[in-house]
């Protein structure tokens, strides 16, 4: 019988050696990792897929871990690389701008720990681990996930279109999921409906 006190990384080496995990995710709980200071030491020593090797730091999340709001990116631009911390980038800062959003509060992170210069997903599988714990550990009132790929691994639903812009229910928290903001950059004519998602964040903070 596996124990259900294996760290993350005890059950990805199961995992790589053969062992499946049949009918339901292996029962990892928070308090294996009750703070952030301890899940972020062992995101930052994390080895357990090919993008370590590739990766400057491993990022780890910023900004007001009490603040409420919690916003969630699919994977570290090279700024984030460097600096194995999560930072918006000038291009959602200009739009939150636009949307007169105060930025003071909030936190700050992505599902994918380390940078990602190929365009597989399968790595997700692996970080989504730590994000669920961050998850709970940070307990937010509201959170925002940006882009498609980020709604597919939280919702666990591919109808990104008929969500985005939406309030939901993802646990104790309230979501919306919306758009990419590099990628409203490349189809502007999404750019109002995005700074309209965002204008909605006033009333929940």
């Amino acid at each position: 019988m596996m124990d259900k006190n294996c760290s993350i990384y005890e059950l990805e080496i199961l995992r790589a050696m053969g062992f499946k995990f049949l009918n339901q995710s292996p029962n990892i709980k928070s308090n294996e990792f009750n703070s952030l200071k301890m899940l972020n030491l062992q995101i930052k020593s994390c080895n357990l897929c090919q993008l370590c090797k590739s990766r400057n730091k491993a990022v780890v999340g910023s900004g007001n871990s009490g603040g409420g709001v919690v916003f969630v990116f699919e994977s570290p631009d090279i700024k984030s690389d460097k600096s194995g911390i999560c930072t918006p980038d000038a291009s959602l800062m200009r739009y939150l701008k636009m949307a007169d959003i105060d930025i003071d509060g909030f936190y700050f992170t992505y599902i994918l720990k380390c940078i990602n210069k190929t365009s597989e997903l399968k790595y997700m599988d692996i970080c989504l681990k730590f994000f669920e714990l961050e998850f709970e550990i940070l307990s937010p009132k509201f959170i925002v996930s940006f882009g498609e790929n980020c709604f597919k691994y939280l919702a666990k639903n591919s109808s990104f279109d008929s969500h985005r812009g939406g309030v939901y229910q993802l646990k104790n928290s309230l979501y919306m999921p919306t758009f990419d903001s590099n990628w409203v950059d490349k189809n502007p004519s999404k750019a109002d409906e995005f700074i309209a998602d965002l204008k909605k964040i006033k009333g929940y903070i």
